[in-house]
């Protein structure tokens, strides 16, 4: 992650505006190579996990898309068929996607909703869903341009600074005007979970932290699941995510260096 995304993520905890989240959103997108983004912040139903079938809240949306596209979409109710959406709903890590991967096997519904979705220019990009406790949702999607990208969508980096961008972003913009805040209680982290977690944020792997730590992997994944659970979350970027946010971890790379509200 280089400096200015760094810059970037640090200046989200001075917006206090739905308008602020996202500009800064679409600044970073542009930083990170992408032209456009979707994004997407409720809580579901329990019933409805691990996919967003249902809100419980009325959702906050952030998004750039074409407005004839954005009308054409939801005035067609497109979502329920819409591949990708399945395909994010059905994992917990970031997707790389092309919507011409889905064409094959789709039917002609389906495919012409790729064939618009190519003319629109949101045909391929990364999604990266986000999952809390009592059914706090979000989904943030960066839309590659129509030129080639300057890395392939799969790069692993790209998706690990995706997949931190949007936690981050999320988590953020939550505390700072979302839709149900909540107060953050203190954090009983161990010296050694915290240590373990800079290591994780700094892009180890648990077999490179346990031997930095001199311990073994299966230490390093205990410390790193008791920090899921005291965190609240499911997931290894979202607690790096919340932990810069409280101010306990530096971000990744920094040291040393109507159904819905859409907007």
């Amino acid at each position: 992650m280089d400096h200015l995304l760094q810059q970037r993520l640090i200046d989200l905890h001075g917006l206090s505006e739905a308008g602020e989240f996202k500009a800064h959103l679409q600044n970073i997108a542009r930083t990170m190579g992408f032209a456009r983004i979707f994004y997407v912040s409720a809580r579901l139903v329990p019933a409805s996990l691990p996919g967003p079938g249902g809100f419980a809240e009325i959702p906050l949306i952030l998004c750039d898309y074409p407005e004839d596209w954005v009308s054409h979409y939801q005035g067609r109710q497109l979502a329920r068929i819409d591949p990708v959406i399945a395909a994010c709903n059905a994992t917990r890590r970031p997707l790389s996607w092309d919507v011409r991967g889905f064409a094959p096997e789709a039917d002609e519904p389906v495919r012409r909703l790729l064939d618009d979705a190519i003319d629109a220019g949101i045909d391929r990009g990364i999604s990266v869903p986000i999952y809390g406790v009592g059914g706090e949702y979000g989904m943030v999607t960066f839309v590659a341009d129509r030129a080639e990208p300057a890395r392939p969508l799969d790069d692993t980096g790209l998706l690990s600074d995706c997949t931190l961008v949007a936690n981050h972003f999320h988590m953020t913009l939550r505390q700072r005007i979302g839709n149900d805040p909540a107060q953050i209680e203190a954090l009983r982290l161990t010296a050694r979970e915290l240590e373990v977690m800079k290591w994780a944020a700094a892009g180890k792997t648990r077999e490179e932290i346990a031997d930095i730590l001199k311990v073994t992997p299966h230490t390093v994944k205990f410390h790193i699941y008791n920090t899921h659970a005291k965190l609240d979350v499911f997931s290894t970027p979202h607690a790096i995510a919340k932990l810069v946010y409280l101010g306990l971890l530096e971000p990744p790379g920094l040291s040393g260096s109507r159904g819905y509200r859409m907007v």
